[in-house]
């Protein structure tokens, strides 16, 4: 996910991390503009979820959800490689596990002093199991990569089962907690949250433990999985412009038509359930699934995009926020966390529509695609790459470019 050495940069990769962190906002801003409960159950909006409301959520689930978070694993797998090599021992080593501690101590302060929802933790914990993966075939990639994916499937899939045979007082009560809560508690997380920063500590802290909890161990499979698909298609090429333009095309449009139609299920199927969470398993198996191929789809017609010569203009701005990601994702924490809480920022938390929010993706996407390119005719780093960079390699690094 995160941009690699300065020295051994690939367009190619740039661009669709730069496509990658944009996309990532349009499922972000739902998470923090909104309660807890009204991301895991958008049915419990009854104020936003309707009209044009719920087509631009249907909109996000079908076409933003899981996808770019699974690209941002392919891309973090294939940076590994990129940036450590495939020799053994490899000299970098030392550097990338030190590169993974900075990654975490990051996350950490991001996900408990900005927002909850943060990925670079357990991307970083990943990271420190999948480099072993780093000399291993494609095809032995490809095989070990599906079935921790699977394995990941197979958990969400016993979670359901779990639930069904627990005695039904606590099946109820916990799902109750989770996904309807009574509205006094979901005005008072709103109330907290539009208070200052220690004000919502007490709720703040304990949702991003268990996003983490659940991101690093639950969902740790599958990330993982993912990044060996993202090592397999580095060494085939794939990433950097080795594919033909019709095989870019071909197998990609191929791929999305098959993840549209799991997605699209998904979404369908969630509407015909009404978000009950009890027979929501047919529509998260889909929409798990389906994100892959999906996933695959977007990056495949990227790079046969990145292969037209005179679309160098188009694709600069993209490149440039690529090379920023960690910067630019920040940002969009940072300003997320502005606008919906409460001091310093503004506390419009539960009282931004979604066609707003929508907006709002629209207007960050728009300023990083001219803030990234800018700033880099001026710096040879983003602020946070800059600042990871220097502490990995407990030097200041050179900021200014000569």
């Amino acid at each position: 996910m995160l941009a690699g050495p300065q020295q051994d940069r690939f367009e190619s990769l740039d661009i669709l991390r730069g496509v990658a962190v944009l996309g990532i906002l349009a499922i972000n801003i739902q998470a923090m503009a909104m309660p807890v409960a009204y991301f895991a159950n958008p049915a419990l909006n009854t104020q936003y979820f309707v009209g044009e409301g719920r087509d631009i959520w249907a909109i996000a689930s079908t076409f933003f959800q899981f996808k770019f978070i699974t690209i941002f694993s392919a891309l973090f797998g294939a940076g590994i490689i990129l940036m450590v090599g495939e020799e053994k021992p490899s000299p970098k080593f030392g550097l990338h596990y030190r590169r993974m501690f900075w990654l975490l101590i990051l996350g950490s302060l991001h996900a408990y002093l900005i927002w909850f929802g943060d990925i670079l933790t357990p991307y970083a914990v990943a990271g420190l199991i999948v480099v072993l993966a780093r000399r291993w075939r494609v095809r032995t990639l490809f095989i070990v990569g599906f079935v921790l994916v699977a394995l990941g499937s197979l958990m969400m899939i016993a979670q359901h089962f779990a639930l069904e045979y627990m005695p039904a007082e606590e099946r109820d009560a916990l799902l109750a907690e989770m996904f309807s809560p009574p509205p006094e508690a979901i005005a008072a997380e709103i109330e907290a949250y539009r208070g200052g920063f220690f004000a919502r500590l007490p709720d703040t802290a304990p949702t991003a433990v268990l996003f983490q909890v659940v991101q690093t161990l639950f969902l740790a499979p599958r990330n993982i999985g993912v990044m060996m698909f993202g090592m397999a298609l580095y060494k085939m090429g794939f990433f950097t412009l080795g594919w033909s333009f019709m095989r870019y095309v071909v197998l990609g449009a191929a791929a999305l038509a098959i993840g549209y139609a799991g997605s699209q299920y998904a979404t369908t199927q969630m509407f015909a359930v009404e978000f009950d969470p009890m027979k929501l398993l047919g529509a998260q198996t889909a929409q798990f699934w389906g994100s892959l191929p999906q996933a695959f789809g977007y990056s495949a017609l990227i790079m046969a995009l990145a292969k037209i010569p005179f679309l160098g203009l188009v694709r600069a701005p993209f490149a440039a926020a690529g090379r920023m990601a960690l910067s630019n994702y920040l940002m969009c924490s940072l300003i997320g966390a502005f606008l919906y809480y409460g001091s310093p920022g503004l506390g419009q938390i539960g009282t931004v529509s979604y066609p707003e929010q929508a907006m709002t993706v629209a207007v960050i996407w728009i300023a990083t695609l001219i803030w990234s390119p800018i700033w880099l005719t001026q710096f040879r780093f983003g602020p946070f790459e800059w600042l990871w960079r220097s502490l990995t390699y407990w030097k200041l690094q050179p900021m200014r470019k000569a």
